[in-house]
């Protein structure tokens, strides 16, 4: 009697939670699913941060808070880190409203930027996106990649159910400990060099062109900051000599077209950082893979970044150039 009265109860919430997506609409949907209770240490830190770092794995692997507030002459804690792999501006949008309570302290928000991700092919990566898809880029996954339940969005509101069952049994505690390196992590030496080319990164470009979504929430993102009283800074992180080169000449038309839409949703912005942020000689030593550093390297690149942004905190705000060409 007792499981079966268990299972009623999951089903009820299930069927909730499902009817919640239902009627939230659309951006209601990608604020239930972007949250994270693993980002409540920023709301306990010993002080207010000042500087905020976003982005995706290379925001996450390659600057490190406690490097950056050494150079900086600032306290441990005032700068932090939020990056997560393989994620854009979206869920960076949304992590960026997760530090209301100690927000009004912000003056810089650093953001890396990777073109790649900024195409609908790495939508079903993020999951969310692909509820606006069309039916025939849904029909093109589902052949292409085989992975129909990202391409159904069964797995959003999955998502959403399970967070929502999550929030009502209290089973979830959030997380309230500053990581140690307030938010950057190492990257595994495991992980080795990608097999496929810069190129493919980006997918089918002619089914999966620019995402909108995610230059709107890029646009949101700068826009939030700025209401904020903050400088809104996009880095641009390093990548191994040979990538590079290959992405100069097989991606310059891609690497235009982002940055073309880029500029149209951003309007001027500061930008910081180069593609080809070391010399050659010595270069593959300071990379685990194409674009993620070794702790020697996270540590010349977060000095280099420490150096420059005073330079680049007095500048007026510019449309960006080709990234490629930086």
């Amino acid at each position: 009697m007792l499981k079966l009265l268990v299972k009623l109860l999951l089903f009820a919430l299930l069927i909730g939670a499902s009817m919640q997506a239902l009627f939230v609409g659309a951006r209601g949907l990608e604020t239930l699913y972007c949250e994270d209770s693993s980002y409540a240490w920023v709301n306990h830190l010993p002080v207010k941060p000042k500087i905020v770092i976003l982005g995706s794995s290379t925001a996450l692997y390659n600057l490190s808070p406690r490097e950056l507030c050494e150079k900086l002459q600032l306290k441990n804690g005032e700068i932090i880190n939020m990056g997560r792999i393989q994620l854009g501006s979206i869920e960076m949008y949304h992590f960026w409203n997760t530090i209301a309570q100690k927000r009004d302290s912000v003056k810089i928000v650093l953001m890396t930027v990777d073109p790649w991700i900024g195409y609908q092919s790495h939508d079903w990566i993020e999951e969310f996106p692909t509820l606006y898809w069309n039916p025939w880029q849904r029909f093109y996954a589902v052949i292409d990649s085989g992975f129909p339940r990202s391409v159904l969005s069964g797995m959003i509101v999955t998502e959403v159910v399970k967070k929502s069952i999550r929030h009502f049994l209290h089973s979830a505690e959030p997380n309230v400990e500053p990581p140690g390196d307030f938010g950057s992590v190492a990257m595994p030496l495991h992980v080795k060099n990608f097999k496929e080319n810069a190129r493919g990164y980006f997918g089918e470009t002619r089914v999966y062109p620019v995402s909108n979504l995610y230059m709107s929430r890029m646009a949101m993102l700068k826009r939030s900051v700025e209401q904020q009283g903050a400088k809104f800074i996009l880095v641009l992180p390093p990548k191994q000599r040979i990538w590079l080169d290959e992405y100069i000449s097989e991606c310059h038309e891609l690497d235009s077209d982002f940055v073309s839409h880029l500029n149209a949703a951003l309007g001027p912005t500061r930008a910081i950082g180069r593609f080809a942020q070391f010399s050659a000689f010595g270069d593959d030593s300071l990379f685990i893979d194409h674009d993620h550093l070794t702790a020697e390297g996270e540590r010349r690149f977060s000095d280099s970044i420490a150096v420059h942004l005073p330079e680049v905190l007095a500048s007026e705000p510019k449309y960006l150039k080709s990234l490629s060409s930086h």
